[in-house]
């Protein structure tokens, strides 16, 4: 009378060791079917948002020489000063749109968003004057506009190649 095969753990290994082979041959084809440019370029764009961010929040809290450090050429980031605030959009639309280039070096992200401006009044009046005393003397108010920045990737991280804004009317967006 025989007994039943029962599978110890010794055959389970060799049956890995012969189906390893099989296992490598499809990641080796997944790898080259692009995924690894789809997943550099993935983490490049979760890199650039995460730098616009910092930039953001730092422009808000008055950062300026932090902001600029974050720059590839520091002594480039220049802002209007009579800016107060950077605020993205949020009418349900994506955060912005980021195009890297074919040889992942530079990206370029375009962002709707609000700017808020304060002109301080010149005292060349009694109406001023009074305003300044009471605490105020600026004038307050927000445009629409249309942020484009250059991305450049230097030593391994990306930075900040330049930022323009252009006039954007509510109605139509950029």
């Amino acid at each position: 009378m025989t007994s039943p095969a029962v599978p110890s753990r010794r055959s389970f290994l060799k049956g890995g060791v012969l189906l390893a082979p099989l296992v490598a041959a499809p990641a080796a084809a997944l790898a080259e079917d692009g995924s690894a440019q789809r997943l550099a370029a993935l983490e490049s764009e979760a890199s650039i948002r995460a730098l616009h961010v910092q930039w953001l929040r730092r422009i808000n809290a008055g950062e300026f020489a932090a902001a600029a450090a974050l720059f590839a050429e520091p002594g480039s980031a220049t802002l209007d000063g009579s800016w107060t605030a950077i605020r993205m959009q949020a009418d349900g639309a994506p955060d912005g749109a980021i195009a890297l280039s074919d040889h992942g070096r530079r990206a370029c992200g375009r962002y709707a968003c609000t700017v808020d401006i304060e002109t301080v009044m010149p005292l060349d009046n009694i109406f001023a004057q009074m305003a300044h005393a009471q605490g105020g003397g600026a004038v307050r108010h927000s445009e629409h506009r249309l942020m484009t920045v250059d991305y450049l990737r230097k030593d391994g991280g990306w930075t900040i190649g330049g930022i323009a804004f252009t006039p954007q009317t509510t109605s139509g967006r950029g």
